[in-house]
């Protein structure tokens, strides 16, 4: 008889102490994430949370215990309080889901946070643990986490961790193919970026190939070279289409005598518009000025336009 008792009484030892040790951890969550992720995030922690669920439904004086947890992360602007934020906002949205998909008492659940000086996904965290009855301090606690206020959204809720100045800065090199009134000529450029938004721009360009310019019967061995700046402004974040403004000069430069033949000047706007992150298309209208050499004074040449198609690199200043 005896035997039988200390059997018993080891079978029942072993369903308890299995059904206190239940317990869920969710790692993972998203950089910046605290209460506000997709529900598809916990699909894979079903089977788990559900058996959690079934304990603390059939036995009416078990309790869990919820942990938030935020890993080390610094943040530029508010760090002390959004760790704690994010921490807290992870244990809510573990404790909503078994309450409202799980049916869940919330008086059975308890929510504690976490944090660690470490930086890694793991430490980001939500885990649901059974425990055993509470105590009366720990019922007092239950009955103190009930009633305080609700925590406010944007204390819980961070998705995004906003730069500095110094991080919206970025730079831009550029090579393409740009018409002229003489012609066409290879040109690069080079900008500085505010995320991705405004761009500052220098542009050159020069031809590797002789012109055909004569006078009097000489063959100039002409060039074309391309002198300038423009501003570009994307003013939708959703639309890759800009309006630009700035200064070109061109000109065919004799590599006989090292001076122009023809110049070409003035100020130019227009749109510059990228079907793909790598590629941009600029049309701009030019009313330059047209010079010669041995003239003194310009001829104004209107409705002039002139396209360039360019490939670019683009390093940091993400929008």
């Amino acid at each position: 008889m005896a035997r039988v008792l200390l059997l018993i009484a080891g079978c029942l030892a072993g369903i308890v102490g299995s059904v206190w040790s239940q317990e869920v951890v969710i790692t993972g969550f998203p950089v910046g994430v605290g209460g506000s992720i997709e529900p598809e995030f916990f699909q894979e922690y079903h089977a788990g949370l559900r058996a959690i669920a079934d304990t603390l439904r059939y036995n009416s004086a078990a309790r869990a215990i919820i942990i938030g947890g935020a890993d080390g992360i610094e943040y530029h602007e508010s760090h002390d309080a959004k760790n704690p934020g994010l921490a807290l906002g992870r244990a809510h949205i573990l404790r909503n889901l078994l309450v409202k998909e799980f049916g869940v008492d919330s008086t059975q659940l308890a929510i504690e946070t976490q944090e660690s000086q470490i930086v890694g996904d793991v430490f980001r965290f939500a885990s649901v643990r059974i425990v055993p009855a509470p105590t009366s301090d720990l019922g007092a606690r239950l009955d103190a986490l009930e009633n305080r206020p609700p925590v406010e959204k944007h204390f819980t809720e961070v998705k995004e961790v906003p730069a500095t100045f110094i991080e919206n800065l970025g730079l831009q090199i550029s090579a393409g193919l740009a018409s002229s009134p003489f012609g066409a000529m290879p040109v690069v450029a080079g900008a500085v970026t505010w995320k991705r938004i405004v761009f500052v721009e220098a542009i050159f360009g020069h031809t590797v190939w002789d012109g055909t310019y004569h006078f009097m019967g000489v063959d100039l061995e002409t060039r074309r070279r391309q002198a300038g700046f423009l501003a570009a402004f994307y003013p939708h974040e959703d639309l890759p289409v800009g309006v630009i403004a700035g200064w070109v000069r061109i000109e065919e430069i004799s590599q006989r005598y090292y001076d122009y033949v023809r110049m070409s000047e003035g100020p130019m706007f227009g749109v510059r518009a990228m079907p793909l992150d790598y590629l941009s298309v600029t049309a701009v209208y030019n009313p330059s000025k047209h010079r010669v050499a041995g003239e003194t004074l310009s001829q104004s040449k209107n409705n002039q336009f002139l396209v360039s198609i360019m490939l670019h690199k683009t390093f940091g200043g993400g929008k």
